[in-house]
């Protein structure tokens, strides 16, 4: 018997012709987005060389051991990257659908037939059979339809991991802010208490002078309810400063006995970093990974339509097997056991494409669905940013007026208790006074924190470092070149 094989010259050719066929289904392309050339509120700086880094200016050293505690522990970032682990292990697999699938198989039989049975052969006693031998299966992806869920697959992990980006922004953004408001409710304990202080030295004074008979139960009076006033506020300074601390706790998953050692007992204000060039919307659009995740869902969507419309068309597979059957197990793999075959198969749903029209106006509605999203997702982050930039530069107004305004509020303290200790003006010029000097330095205090907020939402809004990120290796772009 002559065995007819397939010569390897012949086969290498035969493979890429077939799999460099047709792919049906539309062609993804990214949609155009109107933006503007500049943002709205844009600040006027001047960009220098080697300005990428965001978010390492922010806190000094402090600041970035919470940022990293952050990314490494958060529960948020865990679960965005569980996600991601999954996908990109899905993606890996799917791959393996392009390739032929080959099994290894083997059995042994033992029979026995009765002599009364009609298809019994005369003289069968019992007999035995034993088989091993390979399996195989190709599905030869004629038009796509394996490529296009291979496709789609690689391109939602591209978007679970810009999701994962985003996610990490959001935490960096979150523990920055949280740190900033912690800062800020310890320097206003630490400021009132020294109201407090102050205070409670002007009525230790006071109380001489009382005796003394150089002041009256009026103006004591006055000094006790500034007093009071002051100590009824510590109790709510307290607790968001506790609050805050336990924001902290959860989002570096740390017990806050543990926090507090990472934390300066010192209330110094750190200074805000410059707000660096923004760059234009058009750079900002490719660097937002909520952007970049919608749009590789999007992708994703039309890799779908291209899958199910594929069902149109038959399948061709190619399928075969080697091995060996015997009657003894010490007869297989001789020659005379050996047995193969190898062809093609081809199945095709055309008595079923009223249900593949449906599956295909399904996928067209889901795309149709991610493209608004997507451009929902533009639209919005494009707000965000504006309104980011919009509050910070509102703040940093506010914050140098009111600089000028404590400034202000001090001197005139000053000349008061100067016209009081000369019998000028009565206490309560200098109590009014003093209680515009506090109001006014709480103001600042409370601008310098709205300041680093805002810059702090300025970096999110501008998606930080994380450009990087979102270049990463695309595998389904190699799938496309095959298109």
């Amino acid at each position: 018997m002559t065995k007819h094989r397939v010569s390897p010259r012949l086969s290498v050719p035969l493979c890429a012709a077939l799999l460099s066929a047709c792919t049906v289904g539309p062609q993804y392309q990214r949609p155009e987005q109107p933006l503007p050339a500049q943002f709205e509120q844009a600040p006027i700086v001047d960009p220098q060389p080697g300005q990428q880094t965001m978010w390492a200016d922010l806190g000094g050293a402090e600041l970035q051991t919470l940022i990293t505690r952050a990314l490494e522990a958060n529960t948020q970032v865990e679960q965005a990257a569980a996600r991601l682990a999954e996908t990109r292990a899905l993606s890996g697999l799917s791959v393996y659908a392009l390739f032929p699938t080959v099994t290894a198989a083997a059995d042994a039989e033992r029979s026995k037939s009765s002599p009364g049975d009609p298809f019994s052969m005369p003289d069968q006693g019992t007999a035995e059979r034993y088989r091993a031998g390979f399996d195989a299966l190709w599905e030869i992806d004629l038009f796509g339809s394996l490529r296009n869920q291979s496709r789609a697959i690689y391109r939602r992990a591209a978007a679970d991991q810009a999701e994962l980006a985003a996610v990490q922004i959001a935490v960096i953004a979150e523990t920055a802010q949280t740190w900033y408001a912690r800062r800020g409710a310890a320097q206003q304990l630490a400021l009132l208490n020294q109201q407090i202080d102050r205070k409670q030295q002007q009525q230790a004074l006071l109380q001489k002078t009382l005796e003394a008979g150089r002041s009256n139960a009026l103006d004591s009076a006055r000094v006790e309810l500034e007093l009071r006033s002051l100590l009824a506020e510590r109790p709510a300074l307290e607790n968001e400063l506790l609050r805050q601390e336990q924001r902290l706790a959860v989002l570096t998953a740390w017990p806050l006995a543990e926090l507090r050692q990472h934390l300066a007992e010192e209330f110094d204000w750190p200074p805000l970093p410059a707000l660096r060039s923004v760059g234009t919307p058009r750079d900002w659009l490719l660097r937002r990974p909520d952007i970049a995740a919608a749009e590789r869902r999007l992708a994703a969507a039309y890799s779908d339509i291209g899958y199910e419309t594929a069902q149109y068309f038959p399948i061709l597979n190619l399928v075969g097997d080697f091995g060996w059957t015997a009657q003894s197990f010490g007869a297989l793999g001789g020659g005379a056991s050996e047995r193969w075959r190898f062809g093609p198969s081809l199945s095709w749903r055309f008595l079923d494409f009223g249900r593949v029209k449906r599956y295909v106006k399904a996928a067209e509605a889901r795309a149709a669905g991610a493209e608004a999203a997507y451009r929902d997702t533009v639209l919005r982050a494009l707000e965000e940013t504006e309104n980011a930039l919009a509050q910070l530069r509102a703040v940093n107004q506010r914050a140098a007026e009111l600089q000028l305004a404590e400034a202000s509020a001090v001197a005139a303290e000053r000349l008061a208790e100067q016209r009081f200790e000369a019998g000028a003006d009565s206490l309560f010029e200098l109590l009014d006074a003093q209680r515009q000097r506090i109001a006014s330095e709480r103001e600042a205090l409370q601008a310098r924190i709205d300041q680093a907020t805002a810059l702090v939402a300025v970096y999110k809004a501008l998606a930080g470092d994380f450009a990087e990120v979102l270049q990463s290796d695309d595998p389904s772009a190699a799938l496309e070149t095959r298109s």
